[in-house]
């Protein structure tokens, strides 16, 4: 070789580590030949675009040989690109159109139709089983139709940039102050910019999805974007300001994008290729030091973010236990089953589910005497813990209540429920209330006394008779107004028969739209051979029809039965 000219070689493995050497590899040769900045920055670009299509396309990431062969000249450079994957000739590839959004944007094609643009000559040969693409950049005698002086291939259309109206030349001002470009020299930014994109966006679009490879970083000069690490829709999200960027670190390790960026708010984004972000851009000393700062209070803001995500979470699972710990408290203040004892005279069976961890449903039953039983069934307003709160309260003073001895049940039963209305109403502000149902079954005498305080009737089976629900006296909730009088009543309980309490959680088991179980499909089901014969076939069946009455509704109300039976 004469002092005019020099050759270099160098064989690649066709990984996508092969792009970031080659891009080294020329630009060591470019910078040691005296090339223009403006050369050796459209000779690497050019480079970059052919290796990775190569590497991507030719090869899909795998090993495979390939070749450049680099002639370098005073005043030009010529690259021939060598491998052995299929047929693929770049100059016959139309030029893609322009997409209307970023999400629309290809994957491939564009870098092709860029190095079309950016080279004085390009060559397609197949020989030898191997595609031979060739690029010269810089030209000695300059092109007019072309900034720089590189001539453009005749059906190449203008270019991006050179189809600006105003208002895109008026956001190019403003690029310089950007927080990536500040302390930039303007010659350094109109060099990067002028092989950049400007695309509006809309809030909430989707730019970059976890998973793809999308080989550009966004910079948002109006508006922000958001970066979802779960999912698009999530709450917890990194905000990117005007001025800063996303998705450099998928270019920077070739990686696919970890997270999701949406466009939080309408606005206007700068995209930047790979190439020239790992080319042009960050061989400016000041652009990269923006860029590690930026990089530095993301991670600052993003760990802020996690901490407090993860103090949420320790919360939450604290909660948790103790929200277990108050279903296993509120679980053992029921009766636990067997309830009475065989022999005693009476079957009895409760069932009870929340529809959160805790509820405000409760059932209760012991013996309040010889041959004397007290059950109840009561509904506490609301859900949750203040409901069980509630319900702990009126539990107490029922029981209190009931255990005190009196010889007229119904006289019993009716100050049982004026007290425990009086005292509930005391230290109320929370304005709650609960609805009742209390009874006492006398074996001996075959009959039931019972008070209703704004309770769901029970349904009441006898030996050869429909079931119907129980008649009697319809008094107030307790608990809201204090000074309240109740009445009891009394009906026949003879052998054989069965009384079935509840709360609305059964009636009003929701199938979706509104499509209620009912009082009449409750009857109807008790009307079937076999419903009174125990009281754990009773129960069984209610909730195995509820449940399949609300399929896959979700448990709206707590749950509650509790079922009584003379044997």
């Amino acid at each position: 070789m004469t002092d005019r000219f020099r050759f270099h070689c160098l064989k690649l493995d066709g990984t996508p580590a092969a792009i970031g050497a080659a891009s080294a590899w020329l630009r060591s040769l470019g910078s040691r030949h005296g090339l223009s900045d403006e050369d050796l920055f459209h000779l690497d670009l050019c480079a970059s675009e052919l290796v990775t299509n190569v590497v991507d396309y030719a090869y899909g990431g795998k090993a495979g040989e390939i070749r450049l062969e680099l002639l370098l000249d005073q005043a030009t450079a010529t690259l021939t690109v060598i491998d052995a994957g299929p047929p693929f000739d770049p100059l016959s590839q139309p030029a893609p159109p322009q997409p209307g959004s970023l999400q629309e944007a290809p994957d491939g094609g564009l870098g092709l139709h860029l190095v079309r643009q950016l080279a004085s000559v390009v060559h397609y040969e197949r020989g030898d089983g191997r595609n031979r693409v060739t690029v010269r950049i810089g030209d000695e005698q300059p092109r007019p139709d072309r900034p720089g002086g590189s001539p453009a291939a005749a059906h190449d259309p203008p270019t991006h940039w050179d189809k600006l109206g105003e208002r895109d030349r008026l956001a190019l001002d403003s690029i310089c102050g950007a927080g990536l470009f500040r302390g930039a020299s303007r010659g350094d930014v109109d060099a990067i910019v002028a092989h950049c994109e400007l695309r509006d966006c809309s809030a909430g679009e989707v730019l970059l999805r976890a998973g793809e490879r999308r080989r550009c970083v966004l910079l948002p000069l109006v508006g922000r974007l958001e970066v979802h690490l779960d999912d698009p829709q999530s709450s917890f999200h990194i905000d990117v300001a005007a001025g800063e960027c996303v998705g450099e670190l998928s270019v920077i390790d070739g990686s696919a994008i970890s997270a999701w960026v949406v466009a939080g708010e309408a606005g206007r984004l700068l995209v930047i290729p790979e190439a020239v972000f790992l080319g042009p851009l960050l061989a400016v000393p000041a652009i990269a030091r923006n860029l590690l700062a930026m990089l530095s209070e993301r991670m600052r803001r993003g760990n802020d973010q996690i901490v407090a995500r993860v103090r949420a979470a320790l919360e939450l699972e604290s909660l948790q236990r103790e929200l277990d710990l108050a279903r296993q408290i509120q679980s053992s203040m029921l009766p636990a089953a067997p309830i009475f004892p065989h022999g005693a005279g009476i079957e009895c069976r409760g069932f009870m589910r929340a529809a959160r961890q805790v509820g405000g449903d409760f059932y209760d039953a012991f013996p309040v005497g010889d041959q004397r039983f007290f059950v109840a069934v009561g509904d506490v307003c609301s859900k949750g813990t203040p409901a069980a709160l509630f319900m702990v309260r009126t539990l107490t003073l029922l029981r209190s209540e009931a255990l005190r001895p009196e010889t007229d049940a119904e006289l019993q039963l009716a100050r049982l429920a004026a007290r425990c209305n009086d005292l509930l109403s005391q230290t109320n502000e929370a304005q709650q209330f609960v609805t009742l149902f209390c009874a006492i079954i006398d074996v001996r005498a075959g009959c039931i006394h019972h008070v209703n305080a704004g309770h769901n009737r029970p349904l009441l089976l006898l030996p050869d008779t429909p079931p119907m629900f129980l008649a009697g006296p319809r008094n107030p909730i307790a608990g809201m107004v204090p000074g309240l009088k109740y009445s009891a009543g009394r009906d026949e309980f003879p052998p054989g028969s069965l009384l079935l309490m509840y709360t609305d959680g059964i009636t009003e088991a929701d199938a979706g739209g509104g499509n209620l179980f009912g009082d009449d499909a409750l009857l109807a089901l008790m009307e079937g051979g076999g419903a009174a014969s125990s009281v754990d076939a009773c129960i069984e069946r209610v909730i195995a029809a509820v449940d399949a009455f609300a399929a896959a509704e979700p448990q709206s109300d707590d749950i509650t039965l509790l079922a009584v039976r003379r044997p």
